[in-house]
């Protein structure tokens, strides 16, 4: 599956759309809410049927595309992964979601999230004020907090973990900023490295080391757009261990220097081809 890799972050809107010519993977976290029409999405381990009213959450490292032909209604919000790891109240969701499971609230709680999905879209168009963001952050995490404290509904086909390939996802979706090899990612999914390494092109249509180094150049893309750091310090919190080996990474990936991006001001998505 030939994948188009995003840069997201924290953003949410309010959209009708159809079929998606192309699978596509961003690192971040998403919440999507069905308002009208029927959502299916492919994943590397199936199709999945969101239901209509209900928030569904999602890690979007894995390949998704959205195959419904007729026009979907809904609601959806992005919150980077470097927002969310590390908070001890969102480990359970957090880890469900790497593991590929598709998170559910429930259908007396659609309303409230409606409320709260709507007003993320009103609030964080237009690049708003730092301090607006952080409380759709801190809302976000509390949504998120809630989701993960209930084992509740598994995703049947959506349930990711169970593939070599998948495990090699979740441990690059919660490590993709550490000094890394291929075999390490391999040793930590307990899997033997050449066959992982096969299983996930498979699945990616890209080799597992350029995966990492796409989710580190999106990270880079984030740092070097919310933060006045030294390049050198954002190619280091990115995972990259040398200027050199970022500059690289950066242009094949954007075509532009890391320093021609932060003063282009680029905002919103971006794409990888």
């Amino acid at each position: 599956m030939s994948s188009l890799v995003q840069v997201v972050g924290l953003q949410a809107f309010h959209e009708t759309a159809g079929s998606m010519p192309r699978a596509h993977i961003h690192p971040e976290l998403e919440f999507n809410l069905v308002l009208s029409g029927t959502a299916r999405y492919a994943t590397v381990s199936g199709e999945v049927d969101l239901p209509r009213g209900r928030l569904a959450v999602f890690w979007g490292g894995y390949p998704h595309r959205l195959l419904t032909a007729e026009r979907v209604d809904f609601l959806w919000a992005t919150v980077p992964l470097s927002a969310v790891i590390g908070h001890d109240p969102l480990r359970g969701a957090v880890e469900r979601a790497l593991s590929g499971e598709f998170l559910y609230g429930t259908a007396a709680e659609g309303e409230h999230d409606r409320f709260l999905m709507s007003r993320w879209d009103h609030e964080l168009r237009h690049e708003p004020p730092r301090p607006v963001a952080e409380v759709c952050l801190m809302e976000m995490h509390a949504r998120l907090a809630r989701l993960g404290g209930d084992p509740g509904e598994r995703s049947g086909p959506g349930a990711a973990a169970a593939g070599s390939a998948e495990r090699m996802l979740a441990v690059v979706a919660r490590r993709y900023t550490d000094k890394l090899s291929v075999e390490e990612i391999a040793e930590a999914a307990g899997v033997h490295p050449t066959y992982a390494a096969l299983a996930f092109k498979q699945a990616l249509g890209m080799p597992v080391w350029q995966y990492v180094t796409r989710l580190r150049v999106a990270h880079a893309c984030r740092l070097l757009q919310a933060t006045d750091w030294g390049i050198d310090r954002v190619a280091h919190a990115s995972g990259f261990q040398t200027r050199s080996s970022f500059y690289r990474a950066f242009a094949g990936s954007l075509g532009q220097t890391p320093t021609e991006f932060r003063q282009r001001g680029v905002t919103g998505v971006g794409y990888f081809p």
